[in-house]
């Protein structure tokens, strides 16, 4: 670990693993730093990943528990919808394993590893930084900031913090379900605005959840209690709770510090997944890195590139949730009742699901839809 890297990574979960890979793949000295003392242990993610992240990022198949085929939309009075389509469309991975072995081979491939060392600091200019830990001063050309939602970092070198959140919570109970099914429930009494999940887990347990703004454990155990009746099995001590970045950071590069992942808030803002998103924005950070560290160019680059992919999603996505926000149990269920006697809408509307992109299908629904939700001037 002698001498100047030429990027340090911040963060060791999937997204700064993936980034720090890449790098020595390409041929940089790269070293990772984390905080804890071991990769994958407690993570807290219904773990759902497309099978287009899988074959584009080649992730690691080892961690799937469960192949996803369809899924199952009920309303708040118990009517459901199906999304069947022809083969396996999403991946249910242990996301401990999954954390695990992305950072197992950024390992292999020469990256410098420190662990138990929490970042404190980063000083500096451009192309010569000190990244400052609990005991260590770590010279480096460039900063990878993969902190997830902790903003301290972002903070100290004026990149700014998350301006929202959502809050998830979530819950594994030994409750039946379809090993290649997700069940996605709407219903303002547990999830006012937005919807709870039942995901196929290991072989006898699920991962049952809810997201919303409202922090709160309670939700969730009133998810359990009205849809799956599994009231005397759910202790609220074993309920998990996650805040999720909600909206984007100010900026997420200053001269050759950059953020990605969650850390600059590249999160799904229907779903609040940040997988897709975070392996999306760290091959366009590689590759912006790349020619800035070999040819001069400026990172300002990445910023660029990555909101010009992603505002249009993020935007519609936030849009969504601030109508359904304002929508009673009673129009979500004229919503259900309308498609199941209208089998043509779905015929429009499936070619338009995009698993990890939202915007066009969220598009299409609310200009269909708005004028029998109440829904005015949908954009």
């Amino acid at each position: 670990m002698k001498g100047r890297y030429d990027v340090v990574v911040i963060g060791a979960g999937p997204i700064g693993s993936y980034t720090a890979y890449q790098l020595a793949d390409k041929g940089f000295k790269v070293c990772l730093v984390d905080a804890k003392e071991k990769i994958g242990e407690n993570v807290l993610c219904a773990g759902v990943i497309s099978k287009a992240a899988f074959k584009r990022y080649d992730l690691p198949s080892e961690s799937i528990v469960a192949r996803i085929d369809s899924i199952s939309f009920f309303s708040p009075f118990g009517q459901r919808l199906e999304y069947e389509p022809q083969d396996v469309f999403a991946y249910v991975v242990d996301r401990d394993l999954f954390d695990r072995k992305l950072f197992l081979q950024a390992k292999r491939f020469g990256v410098d590893i420190i662990m138990k060392q929490k970042v404190v600091d980063i000083t500096g200019a451009a192309y010569f930084y000190s990244v400052k830990t609990d005991g260590k001063n770590i010279s480096t050309k460039a900063v990878v900031i993969a902190t997830g939602g902790d903003y301290q970092l972002q903070n100290k070198v004026g990149l700014g913090t998350a301006p929202h959140y959502l809050y998830g919570s979530q819950v594994e109970l030994p409750v039946p379900s379809a090993r290649d099914k997700i069940e996605i429930h709407i219903g303002r009494d547990f999830a006012p605005g937005s919807f709870g999940w039942v995901i196929p887990y290991h072989e006898n347990t699920s991962k049952i959840g809810v997201i919303l703004a409202q922090k709160g454990k309670t939700w969730l155990k009133k998810f359990v209690d009205q849809r799956l009746g599994e009231t005397s099995k759910t202790d609220i001590k074993e309920i998990g709770i996650k805040p999720i970045v909600y909206g984007t950071i100010e900026k997420s590069t200053n001269g050759c510090i950059l953020a990605v992942g969650e850390a600059a808030g590249q999160v799904k803002t229907t779903t609040g997944g940040g997988i897709f998103y975070g392996l999306l924005c760290s091959e366009i950070a590689v590759d912006k890195l790349t020619k800035t560290l070999r040819d001069g160019y400026s990172l300002s680059d990445y910023e660029i590139t990555w909101r010009s992919s992603l505002t249009p999603e993020l935007d519609i996505g936030m849009n969504l949730r601030s109508i359904s926000a304002k929508l009673s149990d009673q129009d979500i269920e004229n919503l259900f009742s309308f498609v199941k006697q209208n089998k043509f809408w779905v015929e429009l509307l499936v070619p338009r699901i995009n698993f990890d992109y939202h915007s066009n299908f969220i598009f299409y629904c609310l200009k269909s839809f708005g004028q029998l939700l109440g829904i005015r001037n949908s954009k």
